[in-house]
């Protein structure tokens, strides 16, 4: 009796194994954030701006075998008529276990937040756009924060700025983002 109770108390007082943590590298999201509302001003940003902020959250799905990544944007004229716009499209699947692993949680902040202000559009000839352009606006690479690498987007133009439809070109839009790897800890 006396050995079975000092087994027990052995196996009572042994640390629990430390949870594995990995670093895993998130795939970018290439599909275009393109908003459509119109939740104040008009569709036109008009030069002023916008103020763009982009947010995401890392959430493990599916028991750990996945990470989606919750994405809002929205853009804001920084004068005119204040337009503005907000999306937060359906989670996109940005991690996929190959090799049977579990995440529990991402190491570190799981959110991430980037703020920027876009520069006015112009006709193609009056600012000399160089590299890539639509409807007198350019495609601009923004560097991130967090574990948000950087963020390719399109910000004011010569036209509407908020979409009508889910089509991207000339509109104000994400259109990749991009992350670095990320640490996480697996399910025991």
């Amino acid at each position: 009796m006396f050995r079975t109770l000092g087994l027990m108390a052995a196996l009572l007082s042994a640390a629990p194994a430390a949870a594995e943590r990995i670093n895993i590298d998130l795939q970018p999201i290439t599909q275009a954030i393109v908003p459509q509302a119109v939740l104040a001003g008009d569709r036109e940003f008009g030069g002023n701006g916008p103020r763009m902020v982009l947010e995401t959250r890392l959430v493990p799905v599916r028991g750990g075998t996945a990470i989606e990544a919750h994405v809002t944007f929205r853009a804001e004229e920084t004068g005119g008529d204040g337009s503005f716009t907000r999306i937060s499209p359906p989670p996109f699947e940005v991690w996929r276990s190959a090799r049977g692993e579990r995440v529990e949680f991402v190491v570190g902040n799981a959110n991430a937040r980037v703020e920027w202000l876009s520069g006015p559009g112009c006709g193609p000839i009056g600012c000399a756009i160089l590299g890539p352009s639509e409807d007198g606006g350019r495609i601009t690479t923004q560097p991130g924060m967090g574990y948000i690498r950087d963020i390719t987007y399109l910000g004011d133009t010569m036209g509407d700025d908020i979409s009508s439809d889910n089509n991207p070109h000339g509109d104000t839009s994400i259109r990749t983002i991009r992350f670095h790897p990320i640490t996480v800890e697996l399910i025991d």
